[in-house]
């Protein structure tokens, strides 16, 4: 199968199983994707919202040492996170696997032999893998992060733009290269889990996922669904915040309670359609690097779990 067949069918297939997207859409919010789906309805602080919130303890961490209160606050903020990434890790590693043996079983498909290994644990471990270069890529970047942040706070720029937009806009660079790398480790991260479910150890699992990631068509599929993926994801935020403006509006001017009914349901439609958008680019995503992984393999073959 060339490779604009296989996206193409990983994309019929897609369309005809809702449940796929379900499935895809669950696995990309468990991962961190709620803040995407939250991101028109989260207001981004101000920088004197976050003088408000951060001065204090920063005063008293620079000039009296920490205090119990704020190494509290900050351990019960590290251990939360913590236990989301591990938490939203095993589900999205259980949903992956779900969708590979799904999408394997495509008549489309001759993968040489059903993926039947792996578990949540070892999926969420080669992501865990997978993205140790993105780990790397935000320590390099954190330095410049930190600096541009400070310039903001000390010298601001357009008040019409939250502060957290100005920010990039002053490391645009640096922006796009944590970008970079956090869709390269997804892709390694989906490759290796479609690699470990059939039949690799976790070692053997990454390896093949760079092997197929520098292929051509490994490439061509990065940038294609990630493309359409970014597309979707942009449009339905923007398409979202808009409506959630104009309801915030019409309930700050205490309009008549027809107009408040109606841009609750355009929010509530406009918000709905994103995901349902979203849902089906990311299960299309998903479906498309399994069939990129299976159509390598030598049909009639499976590896043994050690393999």
């Amino acid at each position: 199968m060339s490779l604009a067949g296989s996206l193409a069918a990983s994309l019929l297939a897609t369309l005809a199983r809702p449940g796929w997207w379900a499935m895809a859409l669950a696995a990309f919010l468990v991962r961190g994707g709620i803040l995407v789906a939250l991101l028109p309805i989260i207001a981004l602080p101000t920088v004197a919202g976050l003088a408000n919130a951060f001065g204090p303890a920063l005063v008293g961490f620079v000039f009296g040492g920490p205090s119990t209160t704020f190494l509290v606050a900050v351990g019960s903020i590290a251990i939360a996170l913590l236990g989301a990434i591990v938490v939203g890790g095993l589900l999205g590693g259980g949903l992956d696997l779900a969708l590979v043996r799904d999408a394997a079983r495509d008549e489309d498909l001759e993968s040489g032999g059903a993926p039947r290994s792996g578990g949540p644990g070892r999926a969420f471990a080669v992501r865990l893998i997978a993205h140790l270069p993105t780990a790397a890529a935000i320590a390099v970047g954190a330095l410049r992060l930190v600096e541009a942040s400070y310039a903001e706070l000390i010298h601001p720029g357009d008040p019409s733009i939250t502060v957290a937009i100005r920010v990039v806009l002053r490391i645009p660079e640096v922006v796009a290269f944590l970008a970079a790398a956090w869709l390269i480790g997804e892709a390694l991260g989906g490759l290796a889990v479609r690699h470990l479910a059939w039949g690799a150890s976790v070692p053997a699992a990454i390896g093949r996922a760079v092997r197929s990631l520098v292929r051509p068509s490994g490439l061509a599929t990065l940038v294609v669904t990630d493309s359409v993926l970014a597309v979707v994801v942009a449009g339905s935020v923007s398409a979202a915040g808009v409506a959630w403006a104009h309801l915030r509006t019409v309930l700050m001017d205490v309009g008549p309670a027809s107009q408040v009914r109606l841009a609750l349901v355009v929010f509530s439609l406009t918000w709905t359609a994103g995901l349902w958008l979203i849902s089906l680019a990311v299960a299309w995503r998903a479906t498309a690097w399994t069939f990129e992984v299976g159509r390598q393999r030598p049909t009639g073959t499976i590896e043994s779990r050690g393999a």
